[in-house]
């Protein structure tokens, strides 16, 4: 595709970009279930503890990292030529430049820009008790309303061969539109190879040019997995004959991965519940591949159906540019399966690219499965004997089903020109004021006057609040809702007053409309994602004090009891370290008294005042002697006004 005209704009725009993003060196996409980082230079690196490999179930931006699922390990992009001629080469040489998975190779690789866009401004999001104000911090988006998704990361870098990458991703909030992520990859024949884009170091046609896609896959539930049951499909190899008309042949091109059963760890279940912890299944589609380099269309380009040409499980350890482009070139179009975690490559090719032409590839990144819900549900099921194990088996495998649909979803919206219909916008603004009894949450009415950005008309239906206690990793459910068929007028207003006193509660305020703009699938409603109307800093109520000795002897508890340090987390979520992880609530108190905390032998543990004349006192299992409780029976004494009272309790560290 001619890129001259495009590059006279482009570039320069690139270069300010440099200037001022070039500290940044990834963004995230939170804005559906799937969460995944993009860097700046394309790559998500074997392992690396601290880049955000793609997650599933995502439903909050504040998670623990210990808890997430794993499906993928690594990303990259791997060029390769033969008969490459460098600066300052005098011999062409097949050259491969490598980007991701298991290697970089930064000295040919060279960030040009990042920049994150969302469609609409995150919220102004404030927790206070009316003395003190936490106010919820976001990454530094650029708001554009025009944007054809609700999430869009740009990332742009140039190599050594004088190729540019122009990589976009596109996620969106819409109902069936929320696991996954498109790649939109644009490889330009600049003849850059440095920083400096007003400059051309190369200004020759490359021959046989591949573009590959190396990843890495070895699902693993929270308390980790084993590999050996871990599958992988190519689906594909024949979908160039569907193409022609042969509805036996593959409809779509996608290679995917899931955790299978096999072994004694069957879909990875947890060792307690039985509940799959990873029943999501991991796939990478292709919606374009360019036929050529040379054209004259700007979208929709002619798309070659044989593509890709390789699809394998070659490793991408190697590290010369003979290797590595065998590695591009040997894998072929056939349908491939196998067990156990791969390193598996996905490459087009080969292509010849005059100056300033470019090849377009289209990626898809899909995680779909059964829901969290159903997940708990089944575990639950097969520990009563109410379902046999072939039954949870068949249950959790209709993922694919899932994974298959989401597949056919971003493939018509790659066909709409990435545009989809759009759910209102979330409220602007959301402050929760937490008092006595009760947590009360107040948001902004702009939702209502917004219109749809593609028909202009509004559609604005209601508002739904859903809340999640103790840490946003855990299960959300909706509290409330208005407007609609709800029968609810709608409101601004909501006062939560089921609430365990003492501890945290997060809650998310979304907009959902009345389904007449739909034009995918009319008359569904749509609604706006949590994860951009969130408060993720914890809300906590407080219990009011007890006023009589029978109320206080019949109110008086521990929670949590028994206390699981495996499954608590009441803190940041993100840094083990936080006390707040630790905590234990003595409530049911009155509003002055003395809790002294003994061991059954009768040692004295710890002793706290509680003076703040409310019903509920915290603790962070800290003895007096500055250690941490071991696991055992406790017995609590709570001395007061009203008279004595005494609690026992179970700590499981």
């Amino acid at each position: 595709m001619r890129y001259l005209n495009k590059l006279k704009i482009i570039l320069p725009i690139i270069f300010v970009f440099s200037e001022v993003n070039f500290a940044q060196t990834n963004f995230e996409h939170h804005i559906n279930r799937v969460a995944a980082e993009v860097t700046n230079d394309g790559a998500l690196i074997y392992r690396h503890n601290d880049i955000l490999y793609p997650t599933w179930p995502y439903d909050s931006r504040y998670f623990d990292m210990t808890s997430r699922k794993y499906y993928q390990e690594s990303w990259g992009v791997w060029i390769g030529a033969q008969n490459f001629l460098g600066v300052n080469d005098t011999l062409p040489s097949t050259a491969v430049v490598a980007s991701g998975n298991f290697s970089i190779d930064y000295s040919s690789l060279t960030p040009l820009s990042l920049q994150k866009r969302v469609k609409y401004p995150y919220p102004t999001v404030q927790i206070t008790d009316g003395k003190t104000v936490k106010i919820e911090v976001y990454d530094a988006a650029v708001v554009v309303p025009s944007l054809q998704c609700d999430e869009q990361i740009e990332s742009d870098w140039t190599t050594s061969m004088g190729i540019t990458v122009q990589l976009k991703t596109y996620a969106y909030a819409s109902s069936g539109q929320r696991n996954y992520i498109i790649y939109d990859y644009r490889f330009i024949n600049t003849g850059n190879v440095d920083g400096n884009t007003q400059t051309k170091e190369l200004n020759s046609e490359l021959k046989s040019v591949w573009f590959g896609f190396p990843f890495s896959t070895d699902i693993k539930p929270k308390f980790g997995g084993v590999e050996y049951n871990d599958f992988y499909r190519y689906y594909g190899s024949t979908y160039n004959k569907w193409v022609e008309g042969d509805k036996s042949a593959d409809s779509m091109r996608i290679l995917y991965c899931w955790d299978g059963p096999v072994g004694s760890s069957e879909y990875a279940p947890d060792p307690i519940t039985k509940e799959p912890q990873v029943p999501g299944y991991y796939g990478v589609g292709i919606l374009h591949v360019d036929k050529q380099a040379i054209d004259d269309l700007e979208f929709g380009a002619s798309d070659d159906p044989s593509q890709p040409k390789t699809v394998t499980t070659n490793s991408s350890l190697v590290t010369s540019g003979t290797a590595r482009y065998q590695v591009l070139t040997q894998g072929g179009n056939q349908d491939i399966n196998g067990i156990g975690a791969q390193n598996l490559m996905i490459a087009c090719g080969p292509y010849n690219i005059p100056i300033n032409e470019d090849v377009r590839i289209i990626l898809v990144q899909i995680i779909d499965g059964i829901s969290r819900e159903r997940a708990k549900e089944l575990g639950m099921q097969l520990l009563s004997g109410a379902i046999t194990q072939d039954q949870y088996l068949q249950e959790i495998s209709t993922g694919k089903d899932s994974l298959f649909k989401s597949m056919a979803n971003a493939i018509n919206v790659y066909n709409h020109n990435y545009r989809v219909p759009a759910p209102p916008p979330s409220p602007d603004s959301l402050t929760i004021t937490t008092s006595v009894g009760k947590n009360i949450l107040h948001w902004s009415a702009n939702a209502e006057n917004a219109s749809d950005p593609i028909t202009g008309k509004k559609d604005f239906a209601g508002y739904r609040i859903y809340r999640v206690a103790v840490t946003p990793d855990n299960l959300w459910e909706k509290i409330f809702e208005c407007g609609g068929k709800s029968g609810v007028p709608v409101t601004h207003d909501y006062a939560d007053t089921n609430l365990v006193m003492g501890f945290n509660y997060y809650y998310a305020v979304t907009a959902f409309d009345d389904g007449t703009q739909n034009f995918l699938q009319p008359g569904l409603s749509l609604e706006s994602s949590w994860l951009t109307s969130t408060a993720y800093i914890g809300a906590a109520a407080a219990r009011p004090a007890e006023e009589t000795y029978s109320s206080f002897q019949k109110n008086l508890r521990v929670v949590p009891n028994p206390f699981n340090i495996r499954s608590q987390n009441f803190g940041n979520p993100n840094d083990p370290s936080d006390v707040e992880n630790n905590k234990l609530l003595f409530v049911g108190l009155p509003g002055e008294c003395t809790i002294r905390i003994y061991t059954v032998s009768g040692d004295l543990v710890k002793t706290i005042y509680h003076t703040n004349g409310l019903g509920s006192e915290s603790w962070n299992q800290i003895s007096d002697s500055n250690q941490f409780i071991a696991s055992g029976l406790y017995i609590a004494h709570v001395e007061s006004k009203l008279g004595d009272a005494i609690i026992k309790f179970v700590v499981i560290r």
